[in-house]
Order: C-alpha cells, then sequence, then structure tokens
C-alpha cells in the first residue's frame, strides 16, 4: 500500500534556486542539524513563518526530563504530607533533605552540560 495522494493544491511542484556563501551554506546545515530537518523545509520555516525551527530534544534528554518531572512529582507529594498536621520522622526528614539535595546536584549537572 503506497503513500495517500496530496491535493493538487499541496503539490510542491515549483522550484527555486539561489545562491549562498560557503558560511551560509555552513550555517544553514547546522541550523538543519540542530533541528533535524531538511534544509528546504529550514528555509521554508524561516521565510513564510519568520521564526528559526525548534530545537530537537534527543531522546535521552526527554526521559531525563521526564524522570525529573516524577521526581519533582514525588517531592511535591512528600512536601504537602510534611506540610499537613502529621508528624514526620526525623529519619524521613533525613531521606527528604538528601533526596532534595541530590536533585539539586543533578539539575545542576544538566544545566551546566551544554
Amino acid at each position: 500500500m503506497g503513500r495517500p495522494k496530496k491535493p493538487e493544491d499541496q503539490k510542491r511542484n515549483i522550484k527555486f534556486t539561489f545562491r549562498m556563501t560557503e558560511e551560509e551554506l555552513r550555517l544553514l546545515g547546522s541550523l538543519c542539524e540542530v533541528a533535524a530537518m531538511p534544509a528546504a523545509d529550514v528555509v521554508r520555516s524561516c521565510v513564510f513563518k519568520n521564526r528559526l525551527p525548534k530545537a530537537k530534544v534527543a531522546k535521552l534528554d526527554r526521559q531525563t526530563y521526564m524522570e525529573l518531572k516524577r521526581i519533582g512529582n514525588n517531592i511535591n507529594q512528600i512536601a504537602k504530607h510534611l506540610n499537613s498536621k502529621f508528624e514526620v520522622s526525623a529519619d524521613r526528614a533525613r531521606a527528604i533533605d538528601a533526596l532534595s539535595a541530590k536533585l539539586d546536584q543533578i539539575i545542576k549537572l544538566l544545566l551546566h552540560d551544554r
């Protein structure tokens, strides 16, 4: 089964050529690499949407962010419990402090990784 055909008004059948310097070509190549898009799509985005395409986030980074989000949710639940009227043992309070410090270290490493 083949790919569905596009309507006539959506087909790109007109070719437009322009010249650029080697430096401009390198810049376009780096934009394509960062956005993980072909050059034609990058140029279309810049010309017609008047903005640079967004950088693709690596899969590992997405997984890291999702895990940090889960950790943050857990910390919020712990904070809610701590702020309630229930007593928390000293051992648990120390464990929470240690987790919070470790999370701060991870966030600092991620922010300074780039």
